[in-house]
């Protein structure tokens, strides 16, 4: 049976998680390995962004990293690339699951900053035949 989380369910995880602090996804994730709860993307899905559940939660939200800016196309799809590489076999790629991968691998780009540069199937696409060519 699925569990629902209600948004103050999901609130409260992420108060619990920040301790009154700004929040990563990536320092969330690693919270709620050992505590569990909702995953990032479950949370990102209800509120639409990380930093929309963050202020909902009125936690402080970091300001917009200029480095988002610094990845080359071919960089966001070699890291596509490497979540595919990741996956189990026979598992199923999504963006739900990229985004929930790239919060657990430090320095990589998040779901949403690759799906604005590039569409995630097009982003898909790309980084499949970039495995095959290698």
């Amino acid at each position: 049976m699925a569990t629902t989380f209600t948004d103050d369910d999901l609130l409260a995880a992420l108060r619990a998680a920040a301790g009154g602090d700004a929040l990563s996804t990536a320092a969330y994730e690693r919270h709620r390995s050992t505590a569990g709860g909702p995953s990032v993307a479950w949370i990102i899905r209800r509120f639409g962004s990380w930093r929309a559940a963050c202020a909902a939660a009125g936690l402080p939200t970091h300001a917009r990293s200029a480095r988002a800016a610094t990845w080359s196309d071919e960089q966001l799809i070699g890291y596509v690339a490497a979540y595919l590489a990741d996956l189990e076999p026979g598992a199923r790629s999504s963006f739900a699951g990229y985004s929930a991968w790239a919060a657990t691998q430090d320095g990589a780009p998040s779901g949403a900053t690759v799906r604005a540069r590039i569409p995630w199937a097009e982003a898909r696409r790309h980084a499949e035949s970039h495995a095959s060519e290698a």
